[in-house]
């Protein structure tokens, strides 16, 4: 939960609840990020 609040903060996203469930890996989130950040 912490780490998903550190990404919202300093990517300036939401991540959804659903979405962060999904979220298991370094490699799950940046995947997620990238994805996010690129629209």
């Amino acid at each position: 939960v912490e780490l998903v609040m550190a990404f919202e903060e300093e990517f300036d996203i939401e991540i959804p609840d659903d979405a962060a469930e999904h979220i298991q890996t370094v490699g799950d989130a940046v995947k997620f990020i990238d994805e996010k950040l690129a629209g």
